[in-house]
């Protein structure tokens, strides 16, 4: 128990510096300091670090248990889990085509943020979250061992509060025109609209 509390905390340090960092409050005054350059290093710097740290925090080291004790295969998880794993990266590369992980922190000197609305993105508004929740639902099937599913259910929560707190975030930001583009777009899964207020 001790172990996945760890688990839940490390995913938890990881949330509050991911959210608390993409804050507009906490943007602005570090981009006033220090520019999106020096944002940029310090968003992309913690954030993984505190990955790394939540990553470890699962203690499971062995991750090829399939050629070393292949008698703890489970055919059908395993088979699914890498095809939700192919699956995630498909979805992050369609929706990396559309739009850079600078632009998505809006950290690029070059131009104003902008909504993007093309690609994958006509489909699905979150699509980059929807692939993160495919990646540890994917994980979690080829290792059905407690301590990576606590690991990819405490990260998939933080993912689904995440996408709500980016969507306030965009709404603020981008105003009526985001209004409109939800209405056309599904919030992670295309068809699962919000309808309007």
């Amino acid at each position: 128990m001790v172990a996945q509390l760890l688990v839940v905390l490390g995913v938890l340090v990881f949330g509050l510096q991911h959210s608390g960092l993409s804050a507009l409050r906490v943007k602005e005054k570090v981009i006033d300091r220090w520019g999106k350059i020096g944002y940029a290093r310090l968003f992309n710097g913690t954030s993984i670090l505190a990955l790394v740290v939540a990553f470890f925090s699962m203690n499971f080291w062995d991750w090829l248990y399939f050629v070393t004790e292949p008698e703890m295969i489970q055919p059908v998880l395993l088979l699914s889990g890498v095809v939700l794993i192919a699956l995630g990266l498909v979805v992050s590369a369609k929706a990396s085509q559309a739009i850079s992980v600078s632009t998505v922190a809006d950290m690029r000197t070059d131009r104003k943020p902008e909504l993007v609305t093309d690609g994958v993105y006509s489909r699905i508004r979150h699509p980059l979250y929807l692939a993160t929740i495919l990646l540890l639902l994917g994980m979690a099937a080829v290792y059905p061992f407690t301590n990576v599913l606590v690991f990819a259910l405490s990260l998939g929560g933080y993912v689904l509060v995440g996408a709500w707190l980016e969507e306030r975030k965009l709404v603020r930001q981008y105003g009526q025109e985001y209004q409109e583009y939800r209405k056309k777009a599904g919030f992670m899964l295309p068809g699962l609209r919000r309808r309007g207020r």
